[in-house]
């Protein structure tokens, strides 16, 4: 009982002596990551809703909206820039995604927002790379 009282002692001699505060010392723990919340397209001619958007090769990539980033799916390597604004990605509204049939399969592809063909992206030496095409969405 007596070492139980001398820690409880202790406790309260360094909590009294670390401020003017009368709150209990509790436990410090690390920050949580932030929780991916993934934007969500929707097909204004139906009702088909998807997070996965396709480029020119088929390739997925998603949109992180609590940080503004897109991730690549195969991986998950994200890359920051990429708000989302309804159907348009970035701030400047440079792309959009579009809809189209493929296999008989709706699909949402990443597309230029003037030219409205499918963008081609890659990842080469760890940054993302975005290039134009003059491929038009499928079925669109």
């Amino acid at each position: 009982m007596a070492g139980r009282q001398a820690i409880v002692l202790l406790l309260t001699a360094v909590v009294a002596g670390c401020g003017s505060s009368s709150t209990p010392a509790t436990a410090l723990s690390a920050p949580s990551p932030a929780q991916v919340q993934l934007a969500m397209f929707h097909d204004p001619s139906s009702t088909f809703t998807t997070s996965d958007v396709r480029d020119v090769q088929e390739q997925i990539v998603r949109f992180d909206m609590a940080t503004n980033s897109l991730i690549w799916a195969a991986d998950g390597r994200t890359f920051a820039g990429y708000p989302v604004d309804g159907n348009f990605i970035r701030s400047d509204h440079a792309f959009q995604v579009r809809f189209g049939t493929k296999d008989g399969e709706r699909r949402a592809y990443f597309t230029e927002t003037v030219k409205g063909t499918i963008c081609d992206l890659e990842v080469t030496n760890g940054q993302l790379v975005l290039a134009s095409t003059d491929v038009m969405v499928p079925g669109g």
